[in-house]
């Protein structure tokens, strides 16, 4: 694949990553952000993947005001597009999907928020509560979506 198709399948999915995410949205959960890991992993790859959640989360992040934490999505972004590409399995794309979004970012995250929001809390694990859903119900709705769009795209395009 063009590295010219490669940076336009970026631009679309941290466009249609940001729009979703303002439109699918939950008090502090972003599981349209979720999905879209899902959906990269299979389409763009590891780190055009990672490089899609980063951008699209700093997105969210300069226009609604979020904190640093908005770009968080990237690192199971990058563990979903790792394990697709060696695996092919949709499923444990969402499940990487749901673990490196939901638990390993909420516990790398957690040092960089505790100094910049000053919190007194000495519990790695504490954004893990909140990740962990957003991550789960996004991931979900990405298996679902590569499961149909694998299907559709098997019966209309070869």
């Amino acid at each position: 694949m063009s590295r010219t198709r490669k940076i336009t399948q970026l631009g679309l999915f941290v466009a249609l990553s940001f729009v979703l995410s303002t439109i699918l949205v939950f008090p502090n959960m972003a599981p349209a952000q979720h999905m879209m890991n899902v959906l990269g992993a299979v389409v763009l790859g590891p780190w055009y993947n990672a490089l899609s959640a980063f951008l699209s989360g700093g997105l969210r992040m300069l226009v609604s005001g979020r904190t640093f934490i908005a770009t968080s999505g990237w690192i199971g972004a990058l563990l979903a597009g790792v394990v697709f590409k060696k695996t092919n399995n949709y499923l444990l794309t969402a499940l990487t999907e749901m673990i490196g979004s939901g638990i390993i970012s909420a516990i790398v995250y957690f040092y960089p928020m505790r100094y910049l929001l000053n919190l007194d809390i000495d519990n790695p694990f504490y954004y893990v509560a909140f990740f962990l859903p957003s991550a789960m119900v996004g991931a979900v709705l990405g298996y679902f979506a590569v499961r149909a769009l694998g299907n559709w795209s098997n019966k209309h395009i070869n």
